[in-house]
């Protein structure tokens, strides 16, 4: 086996394993190391004195210095030795430093794989199924809903860019009191435009662009459409509304893999089949005159109805059934990605998956928080229920898709996300994804000025500040595996920003292109692969990567 500077960390977990004379009952995660947090820390950094102390009752620190010089010298030992520089024992932690060959190194690999750099290879053994927006087709998608299609979507893209096997899906509620509603609203805004008499239902949807469909209905159908049955305008207003969020999602980037029916699974017999299962595993019985779901026995924290005493299903009954048929697909995994209104729902889903004998390790559930708009430092209000609510589709419309994308990333999805409007349109440095998109513009406009490629003797970037730039970009494997098993693509949006910010200094202090020919060169292909690690990073978010700005 090659060893390389990204595949150095099992090595010398291993030599960790000799140097501390730990035997094999030490789990693996103790020697574990560590991107620090800060360039004074080394490139890798590992806290196992901290757990020897008080073993061994000593100070963390006496142990990292015993255990830094025995670590070094096993290194020195190995064919592959010429890779670490030092071993430092800081704090406690054992700090190990590349070699400058070991830099050298990274930017090498950036340029031979460039946009397969920092993947893995396809695993057709792993699979995951994600299930994200589903908004109800009752209106235009909300600013909420766009920052859960931020989020999964780049979750897939950073997923898929790690080996996995991903499905991405919208579960659509194409039927029940919600659309049923949206019809009987419609219809009354029909009635208003031609000047009939119709009372407007009391939880229905007030929204302005309900007025505008009952106009274009008039203006397209006339005054005598009253005659239709409701049904025609809950069907009429549904697809309209689908439209529009299709239309929207795929303006963003974005175009799901599946799009499931609740009308398709209640007419498929999947409903019945998966109450059936959960009968047979004695997760059902009935109660005053209901179908009850055992889900005390699951963790839940009371019993679920499933079909009401009129026979009529309640929501749960669908959503076994739906959970059921998608583990039915093969995926070793399950994600939902929900709104925080279904926080509650959670643990009912969970034993519902428990019940039906699969693995709670196989499905999970993360919330997306809620977004509020700024615009002057005051915040804009979205109240849905007047119909007053700011839409997806407007935040792209003043914004762009770029920094939409790339502001709705900014925070970890389970964190509220105030969203500051005049500072996502601003072009400065404080505009976080201009700031990045600039970096990659900038390399573009150099290489557009650069000779024709050299042999570049990379020795030569030896200045802290261009090492820097390099050990920014030796990060972003290890930035993309972390982001993938956390299932959170928020790190890379701190992690392109401070990839930005190490070239900027980096610029600022180094002509790239210099009357020294082989130092150009050197230089020019420091900056050829932070540009090409800069595209991949963005377009792991979806955003572009400007060659002018």
């Amino acid at each position: 086996m090659t060893i390389t500077v990204f595949t150095l960390g099992q090595q010398l977990s291993a030599l960790l394993r000799e140097a501390a004379q730990l035997d094999a009952s030490v789990a693996d995660a103790s020697l574990l190391w560590e991107l620090p947090k800060e360039a004074s820390f080394g490139d890798l950094s590992n806290a196992l004195p901290f757990r020897l102390a008080s073993q061994r009752r000593q100070p963390p620190q006496r142990i990292a210095e015993q255990l830094s010089e025995a670590l070094l010298a096993r290194c020195r030992q190995q064919p592959w030795g010429g890779l670490i520089d030092r071993v430092e024992a800081k704090g406690g932690y054992l700090n190990v430093f590349l070699s400058q060959s070991a830099l050298a190194q990274v930017v090498e690999a950036v340029l031979a794989q460039q946009q397969a750099f920092g993947t893995l290879p396809a695993d057709p053994s792993c699979s995951i199924n994600i299930e994200f927006v589903s908004a109800n087709p009752t209106g235009p998608l909300s600013v909420a809903h766009g920052r859960q299609a931020a989020v999964g979507d780049a979750l897939a893209r950073l997923l898929r860019s790690q080996g996995l096997r991903v499905t991405t899906e919208y579960y659509l509620n194409d039927e029940g009191r919600q659309v049923e509603l949206l019809g009987r609203s419609l219809r009354a805004r029909y009635a208003q435009a031609i000047g009939a008499t119709e009372a407007f239902p009391e939880d229905g949807y007030h929204g302005l662009y309900l007025i505008e469909s009952a106009a274009a209905l008039r203006q397209a159908h006339g005054e005598g459409l009253l005659q239709r049955p409701l049904d025609w305008f809950m069907q009429t207003a549904m697809e309209e509304q689908l439209g529009g969020i299709k239309h929207d999602l795929e303006r963003f980037g974005l175009r799901f893999d599946r799009w499931t029916s609740q009308h398709w699974l209640n007419t498929s017999g999947k409903i019945e089949a998966a109450l059936k299962t959960l009968e047979q595993r004695g997760a059902l019985f009935e109660a005053e005159g209901a179908l009850w779901f055992a889900s005390t026995k699951y963790g839940d924290d009371k019993d679920r109805v499933v079909r009401k005493r009129d026979g009529e299903l309640t929501y749960l009954a669908p959503d076994v059934a739906y959970h059921q048929w998608k583990f039915e697909q093969g995926y070793d995994r399950v994600l939902n990605l929900w709104g925080p209104d279904h926080h509650g729902y959670i643990p009912r889903m969970q034993a519902a998956v428990a019940a039906l004998g699969l693995s709670a390790e196989r499905f999970a559930v993360r919330i997306i928080q809620l977004v509020t708009l700024s615009r002057h430092g005051t915040p804009v209000p979205m109240s849905k229920r007047q119909g007053e609510f700011v839409t997806f589709r407007e935040i792209l419309d003043e914004v762009g898709v770029d920094a939409t994308r790339f502001f709705y990333l900014m925070r970890t999805m389970e964190s509220h996300l105030d969203f500051d409007l005049d500072l996502a349109k601003s072009q400065s440095q404080e505009n976080p994804v201009y700031y990045v998109q600039y970096a990659h513009a900038r390399i573009c406009s150099i290489l557009a000025k650069a000779p024709p490629s050299a042999a570049a003797d990379l020795l030569r970037l030896s200045e802290p500040d261009t090492q820097g730039l390099i050990r920014m970009l030796l990060q972003y494997p290890t930035v993309l595996r972390l982001c993938a098993d956390a299932l959170e693509p928020q790190g890379i949006t701190v992690y392109l920003r401070k990839l930005a910010e190490a070239f900027h200094i980096f610029y600022t202090k180094h002509r790239v292109i210099t009357e020294d020919e082989p130092l150009s060169a050197a230089r020019l292909a420091l900056v050829r692969a932070t540009r090409q690690v800069l595209a991949n990073g963005l377009a792991l978010l979806g955003v572009s990567a400007p060659e002018r700005m």
